[in-house]
Parts: structure tokens; sequence; C-alpha cells
């Protein structure tokens, strides 16, 4: 089929913004999209996404950086997708407006992109916060992106887990899928790959005889049953999480530096102890020859933001049969 040889070979055109150190470019390489470059602002993530691909990645603040800018010094005229996850929390542009509307948040400079380029498709990743969350005068956020995504194209927000995809960790997240128009395709939810038989974290974890690293100390256990003990007195759930080893890990967020609290290895009450980062580019599957740039807290920290390789993966597959 000609039609179909020809699209083989005009791959899918990708720019990758908030990249990080470039989980959802990954996955979508290795799927066969061709990611023409990744923007970032935070060195350590930028460092980390030039270690690991070949095409370029700019050190920018979207808040500064526009679209005509980026066109003009890169030669970039036309891009098939937009992808990446503007930080929710954004933050105000001035005075006292509200934090949580998105039209004061970083959420504008993606959709700058998109009015620019005007690609076939995009995907924004963001945390499933977002579906519920409200501005200071009620409104629900997601209504006010909708509004804003909608103007030229059709978009769906489809929450998913990262488990269903071929991951070992839960994590869920929300993709704001939108298709041109003028293409006449309206977004479907991606299909579960493995929602049966999720990937459990014990086969990636190191095993407790080839472990070397620390425990945690007997005062930070304690801390973690004082804080239990207070906790289950008010009603509340408590956030030191053990790992189910037959069940995919926790979600590891971009604080887990801080005390590894969202997800330990416990072989004993006294021998607990935090992933490693090998282990948690394993949880996020970037394999273990994925290069992080920096120190432990900011490999861990662009490990927690990314998005998981694998689950990125299923969505370029996605990607190419819905625009085929």
């Amino acid at each position: 089929d000609i039609e179909n040889i020809e699209m083989e070979d005009k791959k899918i055109k990708v720019l990758d913004l908030f990249c990080g150190c470039g989980g959802f470019t990954k996955g979508l390489g290795d799927a066969g999209l061709d990611v023409i470059a990744g923007i970032d602002h935070w060195n350590p993530a930028v460092e980390s996404y030039r270690k690991n691909f070949n095409h370029i990645c700019l050190e920018k603040d979207l808040t500064t950086y526009t679209p005509e800018k980026f066109s003009e010094e890169t030669g970039v005229k036309d891009i098939d997708l937009l992808v990446g996850g503007p930080p929710c929390q954004g933050f105000s542009l001035a005075g006292k407006r509200d934090k949580k509307d998105p039209r004061n948040s970083l959420f504008m400079e993606y959709v700058k992109y998109l009015n620019y380029f005007k690609p076939k498709m995009f995907i924004m990743e963001n945390v499933r916060g977002i579906l519920s969350m409200k501005t200071a005068d009620g409104v629900y956020v997601k209504e006010l992106i909708l509004t804003e995504l909608n103007k030229e194209y059709q978009c769906i927000p489809y929450a998913l887990y990262a488990r269903d995809f071929e991951v070992p960790q839960i994590r869920c997240r929300v993709l704001f899928i939108g298709i041109r128009k003028d293409l006449d395709i309206i977004p479907t939810q991606p299909e579960n790959i493995n929602p049966y038989n999720h990937i459990p974290v014990s086969s990636i974890l190191v095993p407790e005889s080839e472990y070397t690293g620390g425990y945690l100390s007997e005062k930070a256990i304690t801390g973690i049953h004082n804080k239990k003990a207070k906790m289950k007195e008010k009603g509340y759930g408590f956030g030191a999480q053990f790992l189910k080893l037959d069940k995919p890990s926790y979600t590891i967020p971009a604080r887990y530096h801080k005390d590894g609290y969202d997800a330990l290895v416990k072989y004993s009450d006294t021998r607990i102890r935090k992933l490693t980062v090998t282990e948690l580019k394993r949880i996020q599957t970037f394999g273990d020859d994925f290069i992080l740039h920096g120190d432990y807290k900011e490999q861990v920290m662009q490990i927690g933001n990314a998005v998981a390789s694998r689950f990125a993966y299923h969505i370029g597959k996605y990607i190419i049969n819905t625009l085929q």
C-alpha cells in the first residue's frame, strides 16, 4: 500500500515542551516518531536530555522564549505533534491574580506553541488532580483548559494508569489529547495494554543479598510509627508506604529524594530502605543505560517529574494509528 509506505517514510515530527530529562521523548522515539527538539528551563534535566538524544535540546524559559524565536533559531517551520506537561502549579504573572487559573500559568506558553505551529495533534500531560482543581472563584481548571484547547482542536482528557501500559508503577496521569478539527478525527481513549497482569515491583528490585546501601535510621523508623499513630487518631491515612512486592510500585514523585516515604522497601521491622536511582529508573522504564546528570537530589527529581518511557511508547503507537 503506497500510502502507508509514504506515511512510514514521513515520520511524525514532534516537539517536546517542558521535556525534562526526556521520558516522553524516549518512549515516542522508541515507537518510531521523530522528535526534533526538546525545550526545558532546568539545567540538570537539559544536560541529561542532551546525553541521551542526538537532536537539540534548548535550555530556555518558555515564558520568554516565543515559538517565533524558536522557529527562527532552529529553522523548524512545521511539526505534526506537540507534547509536554506544563507544570500544573504554574505561577502567577502579576499581583493578586489567581495562581490556580491556568490562564496565568505555563499552560498558556504551551498554547502559544500550539497556536503558532498548528500541529495535527497534541498531547498535554498532567497530574490527575488537575481534573478536580478549581480556581479561587470556583471554576473548574479543566473547563478553562478545554475552552482554550478546543478552539481549533477536538480535545478530550483521559486519566490513564501507567501500570496498564507495561510500567511497574501505578502512576495515574491525565492526557489532554487533541486533534486538529479539519482532520475530522475524534480522539479515543488509548487502549490499556496489560490491564489484568500488572508488572510487579519485585521484578526490578535489586535482590536483598546484592543491596549495599544504607537503611533508614532507628529515629526515622520511630518517626514513621509515631506519625502513623497520630494520623490514625485524626482519622487520616498516612504517608509512609511500603511496597507490595507482587504489585506495581506506588507513584514516584519528584520529592522522593527527601525521605523516600512514598515507596519504601521493607525486609523487616528494622531493615527498611529507599529505592536506589537504578531502581527508580527501572520503575520509570528508562532502562539502566539512561544517563542522568546532576547530584542525587537532581537525578531523583528528574525521574519523579518524567513521563514513564514505556507508557510514552504505547502512546506513540496510539498516535501513529490515530493519524494513519
